[in-house]
C-alpha cells in the first residue's frame, strides 16, 4: 500500500486551507487543532509541533496569503510611478489585494485576538507596523529625490495609509479603485505633500 501522507508544503497548505475552511464555519472562538487536524487529514501533534497556538497558524496563513499575493514583500513591490499621487494608488492597491486574498474571516480572527487581549498581538502589530512605516519612507523618498515637496512627517503618519486601507476593510468589507482614489486624494497627498 503506498503511504499517502502529506509532507512538507503540502501539508502546511492543506493545514492553512483547512483552518480557514473551519473558522468560516464554526467561527474562529470555536477552533480547535483537532478539528483542524482531522480537516487536513493529520495529527494535533503535527500542528503542535509547528504553532504553539492557534494564533500562531492564523498569522502564518496571514503572512503566507500576504507573500503569495505580493510575489514576496511589499516594500520590493513599490514602483517609482513619476508621481506621488500614483505611487500612493499603487501602494494602497496592492495593500488592499493583500486583503482580498486574507479574506474577511482571517481578519475576523485577529480582531478577535486582539480584543482577547492576546500578548503576542501588540508584537505582530509592531512588527507590521515596522514594515509598513519604511515601505512609505521608501515611496516619500522617492517622491522628494523627483523634487516633490513632501512633508516631514513622524511613525505614527506614516502608518496612515495602511491604517485606512484596515479600517474601511473592518467596516464596510468592500474597498474599489475609487475609495482608493478618494483616499489619496483628499487625505493622503494634503497630509504628506506642502501644497
Amino acid at each position: 500500500m503506498k503511504n499517502t501522507r502529506k509532507r512538507g508544503e503540502t501539508l502546511v497548505e492543506s493545514i492553512h486551507d483547512a483552518a480557514v475552511k473551519l473558522i468560516r464555519e464554526v467561527g474562529y472562538a470555536n477552533l480547535t487543532f483537532q478539528q483542524i487536524a482531522k480537516a487536513a487529514k493529520t495529527s494535533r501533534s503535527v500542528l503542535y509541533r509547528r504553532w504553539a497556538n492557534m494564533f500562531d497558524l492564523l498569522m502564518e496563513i496571514v503572512d503566507d496569503r500576504s507573500s503569495n499575493v505580493l510575489g514576496g514583500q511589499l516594500i520590493d513591490r513599490i514602483e517609482d510611478t513619476g508621481t506621488l499621487r500614483g505611487d500612493l494608488l499603487h501602494l494602497l492597491t496592492l495593500y488592499q489585494s493583500t486583503y482580498a486574498e486574507i479574506g474577511p474571516e482571517i481578519l475576523s480572527a485577529v480582531l478577535f485576538e486582539i480584543g482577547q487581549g492576546n500578548n503576542k498581538v501588540p508584537e505582530a502589530e509592531v512588527d507590521a507596523a515596522a514594515k509598513n512605516i519604511l515601505v512609505m519612507r521608501k515611496l516619500l523618498k522617492n517622491a522628494k529625490s523627483r523634487g516633490e515637496k513632501i512633508r516631514r512627517v513622524g511613525d505614527i503618519t506614516l502608518t496612515l495609509p495602511f491604517n485606512l486601507i484596515r479600517m474601511e476593510n473592518l467596516m464596510y468589507k468592500k474597498v474599489d479603485s475609487k475609495r482608493i482614489a478618494l483616499f489619496v486624494d483628499e487625505i493622503l497627498i494634503p497630509v504628506f505633500t506642502m501644497q
